[in-house]
């Protein structure tokens, strides 16, 4: 990767002459050297304007290496994307009312997110702007214009007062203060501020356990054995089998099909939208039926759709069982009981995979190198076992045996 700072021949303005995996392009950066002298060598100016130029010159260098990074690491790279990407720098770099930007925390947040759109995945930024959302409502309320240095222990109580009287779950309330903390960190890096509160252990994350459904083997099999009424529920029901026997995420179902298929069609090989990483999944029978099914391509869905129809699919499978869930919503706790099949979203798929290839006696690790979890203790939330099923589980093994 390059990244050259040139200066077009007789021109009084400078561009960056990329060149990245055989890509190369050129992208104006909107200085004007006016009087001051460019030195092709240092790639830098020399005269009055040496300070605040070479400032900006080092911010747009940078800016493109993360630019391109986060474009590599996503897939997304080529000319018109890094062309776009400058752009957005180029605005956010040059924008009059930088010093907002580097001095109040809504418009740096608001920046930042629009940076981040271009390397970024949808469901990140769709995430950011939610956070982002409620803490301009919160600053709207408090009648102030936050500085980074408002961010204390104050502002933290009573943001999450703001949030809890909204009745907003719990673990929504800790993903806006872990963005918080994200852009605190961000704009600290960047030196626009040197407030620390923010890394105190009183600015808690705070969260719950989920408590969350999964299906065993025998409800997986009403499901499979149901007469369901519908075609498009014959389909969802069979992209629901897919995902409870490989443990893909929705995002990855419509990688899902004979494409990828390895080692002469006993393992599906699939790289991960939302870690980027490489699994490998062997091939239960279920999956091979349903992609033959399909000549080795099942179909794919919306994931708002699909949640909406797995939910009529469970049901006439009479997956009714009533089930308690408690929540913590407003800072209060609440039991809602409703039959099993209103619970059950695309991802009670790979929470039931995991689940019960962990009660099959799988290895924690073998299935967390299917799952994609990096820590077991992450990878933990996702097995819905019991205190007493975990006790029989174990209640076979020679310790608790006679010899």
């Amino acid at each position: 990767m390059k990244i050259n700072i040139r200066q077009k021949g007789g021109m009084n303005y400078l561009y960056a002459d990329i060149s990245v995996s055989g890509i190369r392009t050129k992208c104006t950066l909107s200085i004007s050297l006016n009087n001051a002298k460019f030195n092709p060598k240092t790639q830098m100016v020399e005269g009055e304007a040496e300070n605040t130029t070479n400032i900006l010159i080092n911010q747009y260098r940078t800016g493109i290496l993360e630019l391109i990074r986060g474009l590599q690491s996503s897939g997304n790279l080529n000319r018109a994307t890094i062309n776009q990407g400058v752009k957005s720098l180029r605005e956010s770099l040059t924008n009059p009312n930088i010093k907002e930007v580097k001095s109040y925390l809504i418009p740096y947040i608001e920046n930042h997110i629009r940076l981040s759109a271009l390397i970024c995945k949808t469901g990140t930024i769709r995430q950011y702007n939610c956070s982002f959302g409620k803490l301009k409502a919160f600053e709207r309320k408090q009648r102030v214009k936050f500085t980074f240095d408002d961010v204390n222990l104050t502002f933290y109580n009573e943001f999450t007062s703001f949030c809890m009287n909204q009745n907003l779950a719990t673990n929504t309330i800790g993903t806006h203060v872990k963005n918080l903390k994200m852009w605190m960190n961000t704009a600290f890096e960047e030196g626009h501020h040197k407030n620390m509160i923010y890394r105190s252990r009183k600015f808690l994350i705070i969260n719950e356990p989920a408590d969350t459904i999964y299906l065993n083997e025998d409800e997986i099999q009403m499901i499979r054995k149901a007469n369901l009424s519908f075609p498009h529920l014959e389909r969802v029901r069979d992209i629901f089998f897919l995902a409870c026997y490989t443990g893909v995420r929705a995002g990855d179902y419509d990688k899902l099909n004979q494409e990828n298929i390895i080692n002469g069609g006993t393992m599906l090989k699939i790289r991960t939208d939302k870690t980027d990483e490489t699994v490998i999944i062997p091939l239960h029978p279920e999956v091979k039926r349903i992609l033959e099914k399909y000549n080795g391509t099942p179909p794919t869905i919306s994931n708002q759709k699909f949640n909406e129809y797995v939910k009529r699919v469970c049901r006439e499978a009479k997956i009714d069982t009533p089930v308690t869930v408690v929540r913590t919503v407003g800072g209060k706790k609440s039991k809602i009981t409703k039959p099993k099949c209103e619970f059950v979203s695309s991802h009670c798929a790979r929470r039931s995979f995991a689940t019960n290839a962990y009660k099959a006696g799988v290895p924690t690790l073998a299935i967390m190198a299917i799952t994609g979890h990096r820590t077991e203790k992450v990878f933990l939330k996702y097995v819905r076992v019991s205190k007493e099923e975990h006790a029989r589980l174990i209640s076979g093994h020679s310790f608790f045996t006679e010899s």
